[in-house]
């Protein structure tokens, strides 16, 4: 076996996540995208010219113009040589892309990559399929809907390639929140549990501010027109009460609520890895390791546990124990993804989301696995712990886990 080189992450930046159809609405997916990659330069002092290659994810690409991570690329300051490519894994889309960035960095092909996710579900556009092979001078009259039913219905892209899963059914797709009702059903998971979980993601992700290790992360953006935006627009004041008086979402006899639920959110993550050799030449501080990955693919319908199965992949590969990892970032997706962990694993709530999750704080889908990567790295350097796993569930029965450790 090829013995593969060390590679660090050396900071981790994300924008503030705009609520849906908040202040950064109108801020395409790649503009969010290069002001990661901008922020990650200036706080670095990395020459452009010293990026190897860029990976981010993006799940609504529809309407968003050619390879937008490339366009991130160079509206983010980096030389026209910079290679980019734009990766689609759903909510794992920025998890697979770290993963295609680290192996580049491993393999030898560069010394120093950005690896990160953007997203803007609020311009995710309505689509319909064409009808015939040319256009023409026409336009809507010649398009038809993606599936059965209506010619003239025109589709939400959000739900259609980001929110449902077309493999059980295309004529009904199941939505995301119906698969976490049935997770919840199955494995006894209480509707008092996940608002329980849910009111602590929200106070967690508070707490963070107040203490200032969101500040490690969040950079300020100042959308045109609007009020600067310091922090994460979406995050309300805990309040457990209002919490458990809200209906379930997706089935009158469900236990999933929109508050045990991700927000829909605007944003942008980045990670900066490096070889060892590149971060001492260019004075670059590692904050973590990346140790290893695992991807697990399952059945399409429980994707809300396949978290387990990645993290059971991961601590074979790297010969652990659940007992020697000191902190977990559990994306989540809904409160019964993580929930369903905790109790598989027997894992304290002390020790998954300490700074809160996408509950609280939101999920632009396409930058969520980079964000909770980048929460994971600092969390180990600020609360003085070790080891950490991440792992974000995807649609399709999939996850992907990565373990990094502190140095």
């Amino acid at each position: 076996m090829m013995k593969t080189r060390s590679v660090y992450i050396c900071d981790a930046v994300r924008t503030p996540h705009g609520g849906f159809f908040g202040s950064l609405k109108d801020i395409p997916s790649a503009k969010l995208g290069a002001s990661v990659i901008k922020k990650l330069l200036e706080r670095n002092k990395v020459p452009p010219a010293a990026v190897g290659g860029v990976f981010m994810g993006e799940v609504f690409t529809a309407g968003e113009g050619q390879n937008p991570a490339r366009q991130a690329v160079l509206q983010g300051g980096l030389p026209l040589t910079c290679p980019a490519e734009t990766v689609n894994k759903v909510c794992a889309s920025s998890l697979a892309a770290l993963r295609n960035a680290t192996r580049a960095i491993q393999l030898g092909e560069t010394e120093l990559m950005i690896a990160g996710g953007m997203e803007n579900m609020s311009r995710s556009p309505y689509f319909m399929r064409r009808k015939q092979k040319a256009l023409g001078n026409r336009t809507v009259d010649v398009l038809v809907s993606p599936s059965h039913g209506d010619p003239d219905v025109l589709y939400d892209s959000m739900l259609y390639d980001g929110l449902t899963d077309p493999l059980l059914s295309e004529v009904k797709r199941q939505h995301m929140g119906d698969l976490a009702d049935l997770c919840a059903y199955v494995h006894s998971i209480s509707r008092e549990e996940q608002d329980l979980f849910s009111h602590v993601s929200v106070a967690r992700a508070h707490d963070a501010r107040r203490k200032g290790f969101s500040a490690l992360q969040l950079f300020e953006m100042s959308p045109p027109g609007v009020p600067a935006l310091l922090d994460d627009e979406v995050l309300r004041l805990p309040n457990l009460s209002a919490v458990r008086k809200l209906r379930p979402v997706f089935s009158e006899t469900g236990t999933v609520t929109a508050g045990t639920s991700s927000q829909i959110a605007d944003g942008a993550s980045a990670l900066l890895i490096s070889s060892g050799k590149e971060a001492k030449e260019l004075s670059l501080t590692p904050i973590a390791r990346i140790c290893d990955f695992a991807v697990f693919s399952g059945h399409f319908s429980w994707y809300t546990t396949a978290p387990v199965g990645a993290i059971k992949l991961l601590l074979e590969k790297t010969r652990r124990t659940i007992s020697n990892i000191d902190l977990f970032e559990i994306n989540e997706a809904f409160a019964v993804v993580p929930l369903y962990a905790m109790k598989e694993f027997s894992l304290p709530h002390e020790k998954v989301n300490v700074w809160g999750g996408a509950i609280a704080i939101g999920h632009p889908l396409g930058a969520s696995g980079t964000r909770i990567v980048g929460a994971l790295a600092h969390q180990l350097r600020a609360l003085g712990e070790k080891t950490g796993i991440a792992v974000a569930c995807n649609g399709g029965g999939e996850a992907v886990a990565v373990m990094i450790e502190r140095v």
